[in-house]
């Protein structure tokens, strides 16, 4: 009451002829839905000739606040925006989406309170780990590397091998993840198409790259490309997520298809509208952030606009580090002299043949046979939908 009493002295003061018809208190600070920024939002629904927008202006121009809470006033009209009893339900059904979203980010936070570490192991004994020395719970890349280039290489124990560990805090060590990675002079990639527990950890992968990285000499089979990709796609969906949840809502009918569709495009190096999304809401957010610091007081660092706008950069920086599918087999092919212009070349056989083939590498041949024949046999599914634009990723 008090708002419209002080309202009405702001249309006696401008002589605006209207009639005031009702208002309410809506948005977040009456659902428990607000930060500590938000403003207490008040809808007045009134009669008359004045437009929606300039008796906006005239209501807030003077910043009107009750207990230190800037108010907001919104008035509409039958003829535009709607009755009160019209414009409320729309209202009430953002902030249950608001809600819903809220809920699901405490459900991830919370899982996200079970921290995984990831850890690198070094046997001596690769194929028997109490064969000869072992040593596990080993912090960094290059301190494991270093341990595996002490053992002496004439001990007859095994091929020393370097592996990685995931232990989920809270669990018993016997529930933790442990791979062998590198054994010898061979990193076998292609094994972790079956071990989703290292594959789905980023952090985990984030490791056997760098070991890859810091270990030149090694022969490498398979390639990690796949899974990095699905990871930076998931972090540009969760970005455009967070940022407009609504509108995300609105217009991505399945997350995990937008992901993957976004993941396809990463690996075939289609990222020119994902530079453009990104690239946009830097700008946005930026502008946000300035609204945030110069209108509200908040921080630099502690803009969510800025915040959003850093993490966005962060996002291309990635996009433009990361090798694309095609660009990897060009570097493959290029290190066996087959650029022809055509990817997916064999090594030259003699290569092929030499050394023995493990049993894990005949079980990957068979499994890519079946794999193609099942293919075969099935109609090919259209690609998913189009990309969205800017807003809608």
């Amino acid at each position: 009451m008090s708002t419209l009493i002080c309202r009405q002295s702001k249309i006696d003061e401008y002589g605006i002829n209207i009639e005031l018809v009702d208002a309410a208190v809506s948005g977040s600070r009456c659902r428990g839905l607000e930060e500590a920024a938000s403003d207490l939002d008040v809808v007045v629904e009134y009669r008359g000739r004045e437009s929606e927008d300039d008796l906006f202006n005239a209501f807030n121009e003077d910043g009107f606040t009750i207990g230190g809470v800037k108010v907001d006033i919104n008035p509409i009209t039958e003829g535009k925006t709607g009755t009160l009893g019209e414009y409320l339900p729309g209202v009430e059904a953002y902030l249950a989406e608001k809600r819903a979203a809220l809920q699901e980010k405490t459900a991830e936070q919370a899982q996200e309170e079970k921290q995984t570490v990831v850890t690198l192991t070094v046997a001596e004994c690769g194929e028997f780990h109490n064969f000869g020395e072992y040593h596990e719970n080993i912090a960094g890349v290059e301190e494991a590397i270093a341990i595996f280039n002490r053992i002496p290489p004439e001990r007859m124990n095994g091929i020393p091998s370097i592996g990685i560990n995931i232990h989920t805090e809270g669990t018993e060590s016997y529930e933790d993840t442990q791979m062998d990675i590198v054994s010898g002079r061979v990193a076998d990639l292609e094994i972790l198409d079956y071990v989703p527990d290292i594959t789905d950890n980023p952090k985990a992968v984030e490791v056997i790259a760098e070991l890859i990285d810091k270990l030149p000499d090694i022969e490498v089979r398979g390639s990690l490309e796949k899974w990095q990709a699905a990871f930076l796609a998931a972090e540009i969906d969760q970005l455009s997520y967070n940022y407009d949840t609504v509108q995300y809502n609105q217009t991505v009918a399945d997350r995990e298809a937008q992901i993957a569709n976004i993941t396809e495009d990463i690996r075939n190096g289609n990222t020119g509208y994902l530079n453009d999304f990104l690239n946009a809401l830097i700008s946005d957010s930026i502008r946000e952030g300035m609204t945030d610091i110069f209108g509200k007081g908040t921080e630099l660092d502690d803009s969510e606009g800025v915040q959003t706008a850093m993490k966005a950069k962060e996002l291309l920086d990635k996009l433009a580090e990361y090798k694309p599918l095609a660009k990897i087999e060009e570097l493959e092919e290029c290190n066996y002299n087959m650029i022809d212009n055509v990817l997916n070349n064999e090594k030259p056989k003699e290569e092929k043949q030499a050394g023995r083939i493990s049993i894990k590498e005949k079980l990957a041949e068979k499994k890519a046979v079946i794999e193609q024949r099942d293919k075969s046999d099935k109609e090919v599914p259209e690609k998913g939908t189009e990309k969205k634009s800017e807003r809608e990723i």
